[in-house]
């Protein structure tokens, strides 16, 4: 899945985010990295249309806030015990906390729900969820207040960045584009190897604080950006647009988190959108029913589905989840035209069964086409798998390999510098390369009009 930026106050940041200067002011006390959500605001791209890279941080101060601050990290701690695939009883934001929470425009009412009385049948993803009054769901989201399903991730982003599309990671969809991205915290899934657990596996009021003046990020105030900003600021869809508009992007990623937990926020997101122009994208696990599936694709232009495996027990054990209504996903998706590409997380000991690979590569043939592409990517230690390696570079080439025998046209590799070819995009029918990618960028591109230029051969894709 694609990953957040995410900077964390008062521990070391590596990599690019090192040389972006220093986080907030000194004194204050710090939570473990466990303990505490960090995330990232505008990237590369905001810092070329507003002056700076600049970098948000949430965090639970020690002395401070009184009650709001001990509900917090009660609230907190409670989430981080929280395993199972239950939902939460009784969790409900209630009091002081739902007050604010309405007044900032951060609650909606479901689309997709069914009341049993007083109780509700969620009917958003195969979870399923059955909610009894002030109980909130798997997802962590959705909440049943007085017979009535709401969601509380509706305008409050936690992470967001202008990014290349090649991240999400889609090859065959504006390639070289930029695609502004952001997310809310929650989703349907404990993935033990999970990325972005430090959003996914949180509550939207363990990442927002509602204190205070409200404040909407716009063009105008991107420039003005401070961490308090940050910690309280609204996002709402009309504001995501704008500022899509404002960087010159020509889409916006649903993405870092399972957008799928606040579908509201995506679909009129996405809507608007349309409305002006602006393709969108939906980076998820897959894990919807098919009436709220077929409702988003009709404001869809493009997805990356990550297929976690192809077996129901891994998908129990490593995810939580089941393996059946992923791959009704796909052929939804197809059916109703909208663009896809296919991500396989090659976990070791886990995923990276080369005969399971094969009987993947299998069933997208016969179901899907040899067209839609397949990224193999290298597993990185993660969340609860911190104990595994890094997946052996050769298991990704032979996964390759495997999928190109079963006749699969566009296979890459994610994650790797160690092989050359592993993001370059060929023609399936005489063999020229076309696209080169290194990493996220797109170093050379012959493709003329969609066809490749040696052969004339149509390259599936959306490419204008």
């Amino acid at each position: 899945m694609d990953r957040a930026k995410t900077g964390f106050r008062g521990l070391p940041v590596h990599g690019a985010e090192a040389d972006q200067g220093a986080g907030p002011e000194q004194g204050t006390a710090f939570l473990t990295r466990r303990r505490f959500l960090g995330y990232g605001a505008c990237g590369a791209a905001c810092a070329a249309a507003a002056g700076g890279i600049y970098y948000g941080w949430h965090w639970l101060r020690g002395g401070t806030g009184g009650a709001w601050t001990d509900s917090l990290k009660k609230a907190l701690m409670q989430t981080l015990s929280a395993d199972s695939a239950d939902v939460f009883k009784s969790d409900a934001p209630k009091g002081e906390l739902w007050e604010a929470w309405q007044r900032r425009g951060w609650v909606r009412e479901a689309r997709h729900y069914l009341k049993v009385g007083r109780n509700i049948h969620c009917k958003l993803c195969p979870n399923e969820c059955r909610l009894a009054p002030e109980d909130r769901g798997h997802c962590r989201n959705r909440v049943n207040k007085d017979g009535v399903l709401y969601t509380l991730a509706y305008g409050n982003a936690c992470s967001f960045n202008n990014d290349p599309i090649e991240k999400k990671p889609l090859y065959h969809f504006l390639p070289g584009t930029k695609v502004f991205s952001f997310a809310i915290s929650g989703c349907g899934f404990r993935c033990l190897n999970c990325q972005n657990w430090d959003i996914s596996q949180r509550k939207p009021e363990e990442s927002k604080d509602p204190r205070g003046e409200p404040f909407r990020l716009s063009p105008e105030t991107l420039r003005k950006l401070t961490a308090e900003d940050i910690d309280r600021l609204s996002l709402f869809p009309e504001d995501v647009v704008a500022l899509t508009e404002y960087l010159g992007s020509p889409s916006i990623a649903y993405t870092y988190s399972e957008p799928t937990v606040w579908y509201e926020y995506m679909y009129e997101t996405a809507q608007l959108a349309r409305q002006k122009g602006i393709k969108n994208v939906w980076v998820t696990c897959g894990y919807i029913q098919e009436k709220p599936l077929r409702e988003l694709a009709q404001v869809l232009d493009a997805a990356n589905v990550d297929l976690k495996s192809f077996s129901e027990d891994i998908y129990r054990t490593l995810n939580t989840g089941k393996l059946e209504p992923v791959l009704r996903c796909l052929k939804i998706l197809k059916e109703e035209g909208v663009w896809f590409e296919v991500t396989n997380l090659v976990v070791p000991t886990y995923t990276d069964d080369l005969e399971m690979i094969r009987r993947m590569c299998r069933w997208m043939m016969d179901e899907l086409g040899p067209d839609y592409p397949l990224h193999f990517s290298r597993f990185r230690p993660a969340h609860k798998l911190t104990n595994l390696p890094p997946t052996p570079v050769r298991v990704l080439i032979e996964a390759r390999r495997i999928a190109r025998e079963c006749g699969l046209h566009y296979v890459y590799i994610g994650n790797v510098h160690e092989v050359e070819d592993a993001g370059a995009t060929s023609c399936p029918h005489c063999g020229k390369e076309l696209i080169y990618r290194d990493g996220f960028f797109v170093v050379r591109n012959t493709l003329k009009g969609g066809k490749c230029p040696s052969c004339g051969r149509s390259i599936a894709g959306v490419w204008t």
